[in-house]
C-alpha cells in the first residue's frame, strides 16, 4: 500500500508540472503578442482610434433639445414621467411643510419610539432639532422630500424585481448582470444620458438616486426570500397554499427584516447621492454644501454638511431598529390599547401637533434657537492651517504630509503611466487578466483599455488610475491590520464599531469639508477622503472573514503547538483570504465613486473631465470620462473578483488534498 501511494505521489508530482507552465506561459505569450502589435502601431495612442463619442453625444443631446416637445418619446413618456416625479416632490415637500418644523421633529420621534422604544426616539429627536438649531431647517425639508420620493420609487421597482429574482434563477441571472453593473458605474455618469432626457431639475435628480439606490433593494429582497428555510416552504404547501399565498403568508415575512436592512441600505445610498443630484438643481443641504467646497469656504460648507449627517443619522436609526428592537416599546396603558387605535393615534399624532403650531403662530424654527457655528469653523480652520499644517519642528506637519504622498507616490506613478507607451499599459492589464481568470477576462481588460484610448481620455485615465491605485495600496495597509486587530480583540471591535458605522452613514461630500482644512485644495484631499471612504468595507470583512475561520483547523493548530502569531498567519489567514479579497474589491469600488467627487477639490483628471461636461453642457465630454471611469472599474473589479475566486478555489483544493 506504501509504494502505491508513494507512486501516486511521484506521479501526481510529475503531472502537476505540466499544468502549471500554461498558467504562466500563456499570459506573458499574451503580454508579448500585445506588445509586438503596439510597436507596429506606435507608442502614441493613433489618431484613428477615435469612437467620435463627443461629437455624435453632443449632435443627440441638440436633438432632443429641438425635439423635446415633438417627438412621441418625450412627449408621451419621458415628460409624464417627469411630470409626476416633479409632482411627487412638490406634494411631499406641501405635506413636510404643512406639518411645520414641531410636526416633522415629532414625526421622527414618534417613528423612532415605535420602531426601537426611547432610545431611538430621543436619537431622531435631536438629531431633528438639531438641523434647525443650525439655522437649515427649510433647506432639511427640501432634502428630505427628495429623500422620501427616492427612496419610495427605488422600493416600488426594488421590491418587485428583488420578488422575481429571489424566487427564479433566470432572473437573478438576467437582473446580476445589470445590477453590477449599475453599482460599478460612478453615480455622477448617471446624471450625464438622464440631463439629456429629463433635462436640468428635480425630476433628473430622483432617475439619478433611483437608479443608485435600487441594486440594494434589489439584492437583499431576493437575499431574504432565498434565505427562507425551507421547512417553512414545505410547511405552506402541506397546507395547500398557493404560490401568490406562500410568498404573502410566508416568504415576505420571513424575509422581512433582510427587507427592512435593503430599505436602510436604499435610505443611504440615496443620501449618498444628495450633494451630487444639486448639480442638477435639486437645492436643499445639497447646494448648500457645494456651493461651500466650490468657493473653499469650510465654515459654509460643514454647517449643512453636519445637518445632512443629522437627517442621515436619525433616517438610518430609524430604520435599523425595526431590525434590532426585540422588546415592544411603550408601555402601560397606550400599550394596552388595541392595534387599530393605536396605530391611529401615531398616525394622527405628529399632524395634531402641526396643527397646533399652525393656531397658535410657530411657523417656523425660531430665530433666538439657532446658532451660527461658521465663525467658530473658520477660526478652527485657520488654527489648523497655522498649526497643522506646519507642525511641529522634526515631527512636522500636514503639509509635510501632503507633499510626501504627492512627490512620493501620486507624481511618480502618474508620471510612470504616462510616460510608459500606451500598449504598454494594455498589454500588463491583458496579462494580468489571462493570469487571473484566463483568455475572457484577458480580453474583457484589453477591451476596456484600448475603449479608454477610442475615448480620447488616455491621459486623463492614467492620472485617475494612479490616484485609484494609490488609494486602495495605503486602504489595504491601513484596514488589514486594523480588521486583524479588531478580530483578535472584542475591545478593538467595541471601538471601532462606531468610528465605521459613522463613517458609513456620513454622505461622501461632507469628507471633503475637513480635508480641505488640513491639506488645502489639490489631489491629496482628494486621496485622503477616498481613503476615509474606501476604509469600512476592508476592515469589516477582514475581521469578518478571521472570525469566522474553521475552529476545527484553529484547534488542530493550537493542539499541535502553533503560537498565536503563527495560528493567524499559518490558519486564520489563508482562510479568510477570500473575505478580504473582498473587502479589497469593495475598496476599489468605492475609491472610484470617490473619483468626481474629490475631483471638486482639485484632484482633476476623469473627475473634473466629467464635472465639466455636465455644468458646461457639454455632455459629449462628459459622457466619454465617465465612460472611461466605467471601464477603469470594470478591469479592477473583475481582476479582484477573479483573485478572490481563485484563493477560494486554492483553498477548496488544498482541504480536498489533505482530506485524501
Amino acid at each position: 500500500m506504501s509504494n502505491t501511494g508513494s507512486i501516486r505521489s511521484v506521479s501526481g508530482l510529475h503531472s502537476t508540472a505540466p499544468r502549471r507552465a500554461p498558467r504562466f506561459a500563456f499570459p506573458l505569450l499574451a503580454f508579448v503578442g500585445v506588445c509586438i502589435v503596439g510597436l507596429l502601431i506606435g507608442n502614441e495612442v493613433p489618431t484613428w482610434l477615435d469612437a467620435h463619442l463627443r461629437p455624435a453625444t453632443d449632435r443627440l443631446y441638440q436633438w432632443t433639445v429641438i425635439n423635446r416637445e415633438s417627438f412621441w418619446l418625450f412627449r408621451d413618456v419621458i415628460r409624464p414621467i417627469g411630470t409626476g416625479l416633479k409632482g411627487a416632490n412638490t406634494f411631499v415637500f406641501w405635506l413636510l411643510e404643512s406639518l411645520r418644523w414641531t410636526g416633522v421633529i415629532a414625526a421622527f420621534a414618534i417613528l423612532g419610539w415605535r420602531t426601537g422604544g426611547p432610545g431611538v426616539a430621543a436619537v431622531a429627536f435631536t438629531m431633528m432639532f438639531g438641523c434647525g438649531v443650525l439655522g437649515w431647517w427649510p433647506e432639511t425639508v427640501e432634502t428630505l422630500a427628495l429623500i422620501i420620493v427616492s427612496v419610495a420609487v427605488a422600493l416600488l421597482i426594488g421590491v418587485p424585481l428583488g420578488i422575481w429574482a429571489g424566487l427564479s434563477d433566470g432572473a437573478d441571472r438576467f437582473l446580476r448582470a445589470f445590477l453590477d453593473t449599475a453599482q460599478v458605474m460612478p453615480a455622477y455618469v448617471y446624471l450625464l444620458p438622464i440631463v439629456v432626457l429629463f433635462g436640468i431639475g428635480i425630476a433628473s435628480a430622483v432617475v439619478a438616486t433611483v437608479v443608485f439606490a435600487v441594486p440594494p433593494a434589489v439584492k437583499l429582497t431576493s437575499h431574504g426570500l432565498r434565505s427562507v428555510p425551507v421547512v417553512r416552504n414545505e410547511v405552506g404547501n402541506a397546507y395547500g397554499c398557493t404560490r401568490r399565498q406562500l410568498l404573502m403568508k410566508v416568504q415576505l415575512p420571513s424575509a422581512r427584516r433582510t427587507i427592512l436592512l435593503g430599505l436602510n441600505q436604499v435610505i443611504m445610498m440615496a443620501f449618498g447621492i444628495v450633494v451630487i443630484a444639486a448639480l442638477v438643481g435639486t437645492g436643499g443641504l445639497g447646494i448648500k454644501v457645494l456651493n461651500g467646497l466650490q468657493k473653499v469656504d469650510v465654515g459654509k460648507a460643514f454647517i449643512p454638511g453636519l445637518a445632512l449627517v443629522f437627517t442621515a443619522i436619525a433616517l438610518d436609526r430609524v430604520t435599523t431598529s425595526e431590525r434590532a428592537v426585540t422588546a415592544t416599546p411603550g408601555q402601560g396603558v397606550f400599550s394596552r390599547l388595541p392595534d387599530r387605535i393605536r396605530i391611529a393615534v401615531i398616525i394622527l399624532l405628529a399632524p395634531a401637533i402641526g396643527l397646533i403650531s399652525k393656531i397658535v403662530g410657530v411657523h417656523t424654527f425660531p430665530e433666538s434657537w439657532q446658532l451660527d457655528i461658521s465663525k467658530p469653523v473658520n477660526s478652527v480652520v485657520s488654527w489648523a492651517q497655522n498649526n497643522l499644517r506646519s507642525g511641529i519642528p522634526v515631527i512636522g506637519g500636514t503639509s509635510n504630509i501632503s507633499d510626501w504622498i504627492v512627490l512620493k507616490l501620486l507624481s511618480p506613478l502618474r508620471d510612470l503611466f504616462l510616460a510608459a507607451p500606451w500598449w504598454l499599459v494594455i498589454a500588463v492589464f491583458v496579462g494580468i487578466g489571462w493570469a487571473s481568470k484566463g483568455p475572457r477576462l484577458a480580453g474583457l481588460c484589453g477591451f476596456c483599455m484600448i475603449a479608454i484610448g477610442a475615448l480620447r481620455v488616455w491621459d486623463l485615465a492614467m492620472d485617475t488610475l494612479s490616484q485609484v491605485l494609490i488609494v486602495v495600496i495605503l486602504s489595504v495597509l491601513i484596514a488589514v491590520p486594523l480588521g486583524v486587530a479588531a478580530a483578535r480583540s472584542d475591545v478593538i471591535e467595541a471601538i471601532l464599531k462606531p468610528i465605521l458605522d459613522a463613517a458609513q452613514v456620513l454622505p461622501t461630500f461632507v469628507y471633503l469639508v475637513p480635508m480641505i482644512a488640513l491639506f488645502n485644495v489639490g489631489r491629496v484631499p482628494g486621496v485622503v477622503a477616498s481613503i476615509v471612504y474606501a476604509l469600512p468595507p476592508c476592515i469589516r470583512l477582514t475581521s469578518l472573514g478571521l472570525r469566522e475561520a474553521s475552529p476545527t483547523a484553529r484547534e488542530a493548530a493550537r493542539s499541535f503547538g502553533a503560537t498565536s502569531r503563527q495560528e493567524l498567519l499559518k490558519v486564520q489567514i489563508p482562510l479568510a483570504l477570500r473575505s478580504v479579497m473582498l473587502g479589497i474589491n469593495q475598496t476599489i469600488m468605492m475609491a472610484l465613486s470617490m473619483v468626481i467627487v474629490a475631483a471638486l477639490v482639485g484632484a482633476g483628471a476623469l473627475g473634473l473631465e466629467t464635472i465639466n461636461g455636465l455644468t458646461r453642457s457639454e455632455i459629449g465630454r462628459g459622457l466619454a470620462g465617465g465612460l472611461a471611469i466605467v471601464a477603469l472599474a470594470v478591469i479592477l473589479d473583475r481582476i479582484t473578483q477573479a483573485w478572490g475566486m481563485s484563493t477560494s478555489t486554492g483553498k477548496t483544493s488544498t482541504n480536498s488534498t489533505g482530506t485524501h
